[in-house]
């Protein structure tokens, strides 16, 4: 199932009948309130952008959160949630960079929601999430996972199977 997710500063400009928005939490944008009442059914992905916050995702752009704050994010900040339960939000240019600075601090790699805007809606190997329109009518535009941990309600797994059971009812 493909799904997508929109953005804004200004939540106004995002379709109504969203159904997974991303909502800053800090900041000079800081709208997550604004948005759980415009979109009250949508999933809302909260969007950090100091390190000193907590969010589902950290904002790592030049005006946001640097590489090195990332790590702060995820070690400090957020220290009680598990690193695959986060996400950084990243440039693709910058996406090694980011990922370098991570494993240089032996931690466990988060997820990565990945932007690049080439008006392609494919996912690249390694991101739960691809912005792939950058303003459009006053929004951006995110194709995004299946099942993005930290934000969607972990999969249940399958039912075990009763060997013995299975084996009386082929009899």
């Amino acid at each position: 199932m493909v799904r997508y997710m929109f953005d804004s500063v200004s939540p106004g400009n995002i379709p109504s009948n969203a159904t997974m928005v991303a909502a800053y939490q800090d900041g000079l944008y800081a709208n997550v309130g604004t948005m759980r009442a415009r979109f009250p059914h949508a999933t809302i992905v909260t969007i950090a952008v100091r390190h000193t916050s907590r969010a589902h995702v950290l904002d790592v752009e030049t005006g946001d959160a640097t590489p090195a704050e990332a790590v702060q994010w995820l070690t400090q900040t957020m220290h009680d949630i598990a690193n695959g339960q986060l996400t950084l939000y990243c440039n693709m240019s910058v996406w090694p960079t980011v990922r370098a600075v991570i494993r240089a601090a032996g931690i466990r790699e988060p997820n990565y929601w990945v932007a690049r805007y080439d008006n392609d809606p494919t996912l690249p190997a390694g991101a739960v999430a691809k912005q792939y329109i950058g303003d459009y009518h006053g929004y951006d535009k995110s194709v995004v996972a299946d099942y993005w941990p930290g934000v969607d309600p972990a999969p249940t797994p399958p039912p075990k199977l009763d060997r013995r059971k299975l084996d009386e009812e082929v009899r």
